[in-house]
């Protein structure tokens, strides 16, 4: 096998199709929330959809989660009059079924027994009648509220031509701890192709990893749905940039003297779970009978 289909190969051991646990969990969870949300909020005229990687089609097994959004008309006030209104309002309605923990605009839902669901609830408000911007609270930073469109997200990312490439980014991410945030990598891949998107899945992905290891300070990032208006500077601090670079230099480094087997792992063959491991950071010092990096020991 070489290696182009290597990675071909472990993006498919990877893969979460409509027929796998995973997505019929998520499914039954989504229509549990929007039950609970719909029976507080009788007269209120709302739309559920789901963004995130299930709906851009990157998702992989090892790190998904559901971004189910919930999104009220402008003019209702049931849910609440300003956005910290209804975030908390249903922060508090759902934590009558679950656990919530607040980030930065989503709420995080948890089992009563403390387990993951691996869903993430945004509820917001359309900006007008229009009901296609919308705003959401946002708990830190200079602004209270957000102005977005998830279907632009949506769109921008699986119309990209990278969707392969973004999983695979997801999955070293994973594999090697980075504290990135989805969205942000999702668009650092893009920006590192949008000039050559060329070749096959292993000539793409060195590309992006040498565009992190090279010139991270020259890849800038917006919100496609919100250019001017958020500022995503404080997705990529300084810190998370000399990371990202030194992980991707050294990732190379290991592919190039012995290969991605030796940075991912051997396939699996199964729906086991996935080890959260790291991969070697310092691949200067590797040696081929050293013991491979996705040893759980290490």
């Amino acid at each position: 096998m070489n290696e182009n289909d290597y990675l071909k190969e472990l993006l498919a051991s990877q893969a979460l199709g409509e027929d796998s646990d995973e997505w019929k969990a998520l499914d039954e969870k989504a229509a549990e929330i929007e039950g609970i949300v719909r029976a507080a909020y009788p007269g209120s005229d709302i739309h559920f959809t789901h963004g995130g990687s299930r709906a851009k089609g990157t998702m992989i097994r090892e790190d998904y989660d559901l971004d189910e959004v919930c999104y009220f008309q402008n003019d209702d006030a049931a849910p609440g009059d300003t956005l910290e209104e209804i975030y908390e309002n249903l922060a508090a309605l759902l934590g009558e079924s679950y656990q919530v923990r607040r980030k930065r605009s989503p709420l995080r839902l948890i089992d009563k027994k403390g387990r993951d669901v691996h869903v993430d609830f945004v509820p917001g408000r359309y900006v007008d009648q229009s009901s296609w911007d919308v705003f959401i609270h946002q708990n830190d930073g200079d602004k209270e509220r957000l102005k977005t469109n998830i279907v632009l997200h949506v769109d921008y990312v699986h119309e990209s031509g990278c969707t392969d490439v973004i999983m695979l980014a997801k999955l070293w991410k994973t594999r090697n701890g980075i504290a990135i945030k989805t969205f942000p990598l999702e668009l650092l891949v893009i920006e590192a192709l949008k000039n050559d998107n060329t070749g096959n899945l292993d000539d793409r992905f060195r590309r992006v990893l040498g565009a992190f290891a090279d010139a991270i300070d020259e890849l800038s990032i917006e919100d496609p749905a919100n250019p001017t208006g958020n500022d995503l500077s404080h997705a990529l601090p300084d810190s998370l940039r000399r990371t990202l670079s030194k992980i991707a230099a050294d990732t190379l480094k290991t592919a190039d003297d012995y290969g991605w087997e030796h940075v991912f792992g051997k396939l699996q063959t199964t729906k086991a779970s996935f080890p959260h491991v790291q991969v070697l950071r310092n691949a200067a010092a590797a040696a081929p009978v050293r013991t491979a990096p996705w040893n759980e020991e290490e």
